[in-house]
């Protein structure tokens, strides 16, 4: 009886590791295919989008965008002044867009925003772009407890308070998108940036999480962007070697990236495009080597 039972477990397995076998061999040539030919683009007319941290860089240039794409765009920003210059420039050009003052690091003000955008009847958010970041150029030890209780205010509890508000909506309406700007620096540690890698790569497990749990929900996508480094002035230029590859890349260049990113419904994005075979190259290598590529590339010696 043992024996039987030993059989059929067995036998059992083997069917299932061929069935494994089978679909990761198609998943692989799927992935493949994409490589070469990528998803159609999805169209934006009509979405409700918001974005936080619409008043500067990238923010404001994906609520323009969008706006310009046929989107309700909703602005939000700590700053009264720039989130009402961008909302202007999205109406001045015929778009619709709102704006609203909010500190995201903060649970009740999250709140209070979304129930008066229900007053004010501003159409349910299926789009959510999560961009508002702050970046202390300091050294772990420099830091004070304030920097870092504003750096994962901003940079990830103020995920965590979006998510929850807007979710819900999009879970009962049966669509949605939850977009996070994340960073390279929520995958490669970066020396004078611990405490915004450290809430970066919160950010990352985060959404990773949040995908994970609504696998099952194909109607809402999660999309996690890694922008190496954007001239917004909120970092310092990294200085790194060939700098027609690792250069700064403008707001406007991102912003697009970003769309693309969620017109695509691809759930993990490096910017500039460029550099994910060399991502996929780091992932695969022991520590030690990816230290000594990264040393190389961070090396402010001039080529001979």
């Amino acid at each position: 009886m043992n024996i039987l039972k030993t059989v059929t477990g067995t036998t059992k397995l083997i069917g299932e590791l061929t069935v494994l076998s089978f679909r990761l061999t198609l998943s692989m040539l799927a992935a493949a295919f994409r490589c070469v030919i990528p998803p159609f683009k999805k169209s934006l007319l009509g979405e409700t989008v918001l974005v936080t941290g619409a008043g500067h860089g990238i923010g404001r240039e994906l609520a323009i965008k969008l706006g310009g794409m046929g989107c309700i765009v909703i602005c939000w920003d700590i700053n009264k002044d720039r989130n009402l210059d961008t909302k202007n420039a999205i109406v001045d050009a015929g778009g619709e867009a709102y704006d609203f003052v909010v500190d995201i690091s903060n649970r009740i003000e999250v709140r209070e925003a979304a129930r008066l955008m229900r007053k004010y009847r501003v159409p349910d958010v299926t789009i959510l772009i999560n961009n508002a970041a702050v970046l202390m150029h300091k050294s772990f030890l420099d830091h004070d407890v304030d920097d870092v209780e504003r750096t994962f205010g901003v940079n990830i509890f103020s995920q965590f308070w979006t998510v929850e508000t807007f979710l819900p909506g999009m879970l009962q309406n049966k669509k949605g998108h939850v977009v996070a700007i994340c960073s390279l620096c929520g995958i490669y540690g970066v020396t004078q940036k611990v405490t915004y890698c450290a809430s970066k790569f919160a950010v990352r497990g985060l959404m990773n999480g949040l995908r994970e749990e609504h696998k099952s929900r194909p109607f809402v996508n999660f999309t996690t962007v890694y922008p190496f480094y954007v001239a917004t002035g909120l970092a310092q230029d990294p200085k790194y070697r060939f700098s027609w590859i690792f250069g700064a890349i403008s707001p406007e260049y991102a912003a697009a990236e970003v769309i693309e990113a969620v017109q695509r419904n691809y759930n993990d994005y490096i910017i500039p495009k460029w550099l994910h075979p060399l991502n996929f190259i780091l992932g695969i290598l022991p520590q030690s080597s990816v230290d000594l590529i990264l040393n190389f590339l961070s090396s402010k010696k001039s080529q001979k």
